[in-house]
């Protein structure tokens, strides 16, 4: 069975030598940055300064240095832009290290908790606190996009059983690979990407176009007939020519104006649209670099690529066309771009042909990419977590675990403890009131799921098959479906026999059941669960304070198994152990407590 051999010593070492490397590169950037700030300015000054020049002598030399200048001005933007980015992306490089850092120290918790996954109807996710503050959603997630979060709620929620052990190898490979996990980490998170704008990239992708062929090939008349002016100019120094020059220029300008609605159509996309782009283009940039072992990894990064063309320059092109558009609001750059070149109707063209050719194929690119940002949170997880071993799928119906532990009680708190469902495969739970029964019950159910998704899971030794989880444990009335808290429990227990009955390979987790009902009542509704549960081969855990349930072992000695949580007395104190034991429990607390406390005498 796979072992980690990083220590939680070395890999918060790790952390914290990457922060001050990372640290290093966006102070170096910095100074950059306002270096290249003055020659930007400087080249804008002396641009406007020749292009003076040239209207005011009418010479043509200094039009074309004008031009050349203004070129010089327009990379030098585009090199400080991309300077800019890089240093983003540094400092996203640092707080991800510092946010890691103070995870790994029980500081905070910085990363999305997957409220709106909650779902009190789900077969275990309410139950076992899978979402929400302090729930497992937010001690897995390191994804930066929606798709991701979305692709690992769904790890969680309704895995591919089948594609477990191929998840297992690619988290295994990728645990290994940290820089590439925090650059694609760093590279989302430098935008907080809003589901508005995604559902405009959505609606821009379904768009149809703005300008059709015919009318675009028609249109480059207009600049070819000013950009031959221009060269004749320069050739023969004929004044009629440089007036040909100007009028044609006003007329490519009115042309361009006629598209205006159109061109601001499409500008307020792009304002919305474009870092987000450049987000996802630097994500698929990193997938796409890499060198990969696991086939699934291998399949995903396969699906990045198409005819020669990957993602990340299909969505890199479109980031700068729209990048391009914007630069509409700069008004003598405008001017110049489309009196000579008619430059914001080529690229509404160039919009519509990336369109025609890479729509179809954008949201699934991105869906990939969530799907590789599921995978680096669960690989995550096993890089900080050393000690957690590699589940072992069986084609056996069996779960049997070695020092099993809840991955959200901090190491040094934890109490682990060994169970098996090999042979006798129910096992009935007692135990006083605060002895650790529902935490073992949430523990079992966490590290299944943990196990289907592909995860390590806490415990030396794992091995199970992938049964569907059913657990009853937190039930919730529903005012608005006039639902008592009883009826909706009985909603529950009935899904779960309608699963078992339907073949459904499934391991049932309940606690203290049939609570809305007198103690009798209880009694005979949880012997004639679990006499149902036997009937239907299930495999399964019940807690109960009824320890008269625990005398089901005789009747069933082959199947099920009484187990226990203890409690001590030691001078007047109440301990507990949270240790399981074999057996039926022996002590009770819930009086001592009371008369403790002075409720009772």
């Amino acid at each position: 069975m796979p072992q980690h051999t990083n220590s939680p010593d070395t890999v918060t070492g790790t952390y914290q030598q990457l922060l001050s490397t990372y640290q290093q590169q966006a102070q170096k950037l910095t100074r950059q940055l306002a270096w290249m700030s003055g020659g930007r300015l400087l080249l804008f000054v002396l641009c406007i300064y020749i292009f003076y020049r040239a209207l005011a002598a009418g010479s043509g030399w200094y039009a074309l240095a004008g031009l050349l200048l203004l070129a010089l001005f327009l990379i030098s933007i585009r090199l400080y832009d991309r300077l800019q980015q890089k240093r983003r992306f540094y400092k996203a490089l640092v707080k991800l290290n510092q946010d890691e850092l103070a995870f790994l120290q029980q500081q905070i918790n910085p990363y999305a908790t997957g409220r709106e996954y909650i779902d009190p109807h789900h077969a275990y996710s309410y139950d076992l606190d899978l979402f929400g503050k302090g729930g497992l959603y937010p001690f897995l997630n390191r994804c930066s996009t929606g798709f991701g979060k979305e692709a690992l709620a769904d790890l969680l929620l309704q895995p591919d059983t089948a594609s477990i052990e191929a998840r297992q190898e690619a988290i295994t490979e990728l645990k290994d690979k940290l820089e590439f996990r925090q650059f694609l980490q760093a590279h989302g998170s430098l935008l907080d990407t809003k589901e508005k704008e995604m559902d405009q990239l959505r609606s821009w992708l379904q768009a149809a176009p703005a300008l059709s062929r015919p009318l675009y090939y028609a249109l480059q008349l207009f600049p070819l007939f000013t950009l031959g002016m221009l060269v004749y100019y320069f050739i023969s120094e004929n004044d009629w020519a440089l007036n040909a020059v100007y009028y044609s220029g006003i007329l490519n300008l009115a042309v361009a104006f006629g598209f205006a609605r159109k061109i601001s159509a499409q500008l307020s996309v792009s304002t919305s649209v474009t870092t987000v782009l450049q987000q996802f283009a630097g994500q698929l940039k990193q997938i796409e670099a890499q060198t990969f072992q696991s086939p699934l990894l291998q399949q995903l990064q396969a699906g990045l690529k198409q005819d020669g063309l990957t993602a990340s320059k299909a969505i890199g092109r479109l980031s700068s066309l729209f990048n391009y558009l914007e630069a509409i609001v700069n008004l003598l750059v405008s001017i110049l771009l489309n009196g000579l070149f008619l430059f914001h109707i080529h690229i509404l063209y160039r919009l519509d042909e990336w369109r025609r050719t890479h729509g179809s194929k954008t949201l699934g690119w991105l869906r990939l990419l969530g799907e590789v940002e599921a995978l680096n949170s669960l690989a995550n997880l096993s890089y900080n977590n050393p000690s957690y071993c590699q589940p072992v799928i069986s084609r056996e119906e069996t779960l049997e675990a070695t020092e099993l532990g809840h991955p959200l009680i901090l190491a040094h708190k934890r109490v682990n403890n060994d169970v098996s469902f090999t042979g006798r495969r129910f096992i009935i739970l007692t135990g006083s009131n605060m002895s650790g029964k529902s935490t073992f019950l949430r523990t079992l159910g966490i590290n299944l799921v943990l196990a289907r998704a592909g995860a390590v899971v806490c415990a030396r030794q794992f091995t199970c098959y992938p049964f569907a989880v059913q657990v009853s444990m937190r039930i919730t009335d529903s005012l608005q479906d006039s639902e008592s808290f009883f009826y909706a429990e009985l909603k529950k227990l009935h899904s779960i026999i309608h699963q078992l009955e339907a073949g459904q390979k499934t391991l049932v987790i309940l606690d203290e059941i049939l609570r809305g009902t007198n103690s009798n009542d209880k009694h005979q509704g949880t012997i004639g669960l679990i006499h149902k549960l036997v009937a239907a081969h299930a495999c399964g855990i019940i807690a109960t304070h009824d320890l008269t349930v625990s005398s089901l072992q005789d009747q069933y000695p082959a199947y099920v198994r009484n187990m226990c949580f203890e409690s001590n007395i030691v001078n007047d104190e109440l301990l507990f152990d949270y240790k399981l034991k074999d057996g039926v429990c022996a002590k009770l607390s819930a009086s001592f407590l009371m008369k403790k406390m002075g409720i009772i005498d």
